[in-house]
């Protein structure tokens, strides 16, 4: 009799076990609406299932409902592939929150438990960041060092290479930085290229290469043309394009303007905007620029003989073509 009442809550629970795996799938596949549904249908007595309330955690759009569903869905316990989707998601929590200390001691207790888990390389980063926060530059730099070494052609393995470009340029070592960003502008990763080459463009203002800065700029506008930051970038370059007062002394030296249309990494673009733009009656070159090893094509439009006439005639083009240009000495 004790045995087959045992079966019998054996077999209801494993039931129950099913039904709420299966709505975390659901969740997991992105059916939201169905995951919802089957929620809802679950008994009251279920709801203290630590599956269940692990999908619960899921659903809540507010974080701090959200971490007491998981801290709940802990303590009635699931399965050992949960609990370390737990961990994670509470470090997240933490992070988000901006409560680094907590994420350094919970990071710990996860690679103490998961030395080689799902998430090492994401706990790794947010753990890095969370030592910067708390001034611990030596942790930061190990750690980094051991996301990129780990994981050298993965993006989460570059994204640690990133983050110590992003910790030398904000030090003001904007050489060493640079290094870096140009080695990452070449990733397969669109997450790493694009901050990349935005990067190297930063790091040439903040060395004066203008030239350098506006090529840069339209490196990146040629491959991400909806990259974030890019109307910013051109902000800071327009201000720093050249002012009447300097034109003296560019004169002297025999310095030209011309107007960089374009960078392309496809000669074939390249040569279809130099067809476009003879129609405005100047002349437009082709030239040619190689990083690590890579070529480019740079559209020229125009020899000025002072900056004031080449910002003249961008302003003309810019209104014809509705695209932003830089004027930059030849």
């Amino acid at each position: 009799m004790l045995r087959a009442i045992i079966a019998i809550f054996s077999s209801a629970a494993l039931v129950q076990f099913c039904a709420a795996s299966e709505i975390v799938g659901l969740i997991n596949r992105g059916d939201i609406d169905e995951a919802r549904r089957q929620l809802e249908q679950s008994s009251s007595v279920s709801h203290r299932d630590g599956t269940l309330l692990y999908a619960r955690a899921l659903l809540e759009s507010d974080g701090q409902r959200s971490l007491q569903f998981l801290e709940a869905a802990e303590k009635s316990g699931v399965s050992a592939e949960y609990e370390e989707d737990i961990a994670d998601l509470k470090i997240l929590f933490n992070f988000a929150n901006g409560d680094y200390r907590s994420v350094i001691a919970m990071s710990e207790s996860y690679f103490k438990r998961w030395e080689n888990g799902r998430y090492r390389p994401e706990i790794l980063r947010m753990a890095a960041i969370a030592y910067e926060h708390e001034g611990k530059s030596e942790r930061v730099t190990r750690l980094r060092n051991q996301l990129s070494k780990e994981n050298p052609e993965d993006e989460s393995g570059q994204i640690g290479k990133l983050d110590r470009a992003n910790e030398l340029y904000h030090a003001k070592k904007y050489g060493e930085a640079l290094k870096i960003y140009q080695k990452l502008a070449d990733s397969k990763h669109d997450a790493i290229s694009a901050p990349a080459i935005f990067m190297t463009a930063h790091c040439a203002l903040k060395e004066n290469h203008v030239d350098d800065a506006i090529f840069r700029y339209n490196l990146l506008k040629e491959a991400y043309p909806d990259a974030v930051g890019l109307d910013g970038l051109m902000d800071d370059l327009s201000r720093l394009e050249k002012k009447s007062e300097d034109l003296q002394a560019e004169k002297i030296t025999g310095t030209s303007y011309a107007i960089q249309a374009g960078v392309f990494s496809d000669k074939n673009n390249a040569k279809n905007l130099v067809k476009r733009l003879k129609q405005y009656g100047e002349p437009v070159e082709l030239g040619e620029k190689t990083i690590s090893g890579k070529d480019y094509y740079v559209v020229y439009v125009g020899k000025f003989q002072s900056a004031e006439k080449a910002m003249a005639f961008k302003a003309r083009l810019e209104i014809s073509e509705k695209e932003a240009f830089q004027v930059v000495a030849r």
